[in-house]
């Protein structure tokens, strides 16, 4: 284990893997339960403009639980020459600088396995105006991770 990763890194890792998990489990078991098309597009005012099969609650369990995989290998595989940090660390700062990094990287994962599970229920479950505003508040959240993650960099390094 990496020397900054604290128990908090490890416990957004398993919500991140657990719900990744579970969200592909709920889009299997619905898709063996509902019998119905589900809402394949809905535009910005939250109407359902498309269905599709069933297997559509599969796409975003199916895209999002690598995205989640792939965190976790950023954040103990890739070594720390391949980490891309907003500032260049001082000496003696380094440690505390990648615990924030890795801290927005693994806050970023759980809240990507929670939409992952979020949205597969809203779409499974037919909740349309849940699905058409779930999205962008998933931007919103990500954007405030990584400002936040940022603005905190720059003052551990100081």
């Amino acid at each position: 284990m990496k020397a900054f990763l604290t128990i908090h890194h490890k416990i957004q890792e398993f919500i991140a893997v657990v719900t990744g998990v579970a969200s592909l489990i709920t889009a299997i078991i619905m898709m063996a339960v509902i019998k119905h098309p589900v809402p394949a597009h809905i535009d910005g005012a939250g109407n359902v403009t498309r269905y599709g099969s069933v297997g559509v609650v599969l796409l975003m369990p199916l895209i999002l639980l690598p995205t989640i995989l792939l965190l976790l290998a950023a954040t103990h595989i890739f070594p720390l020459s391949m980490w891309n940090l907003p500032v260049k660390p001082k000496p003696g700062r380094e440690v505390r600088l990648y615990r924030v990094s890795a801290y927005m990287v693994t806050l970023m994962n759980m809240e990507t396995g929670i939409f992952s599970l979020v949205f597969t229920l809203a779409m499974g479950l037919g909740w349309v105006k849940t699905v058409s505003w779930l999205g962008g508040g998933l931007c919103v959240v990500m954007l405030g991770t990584a400002a936040w993650g940022i603005i905190k960099s720059i003052l551990v390094n100081r």
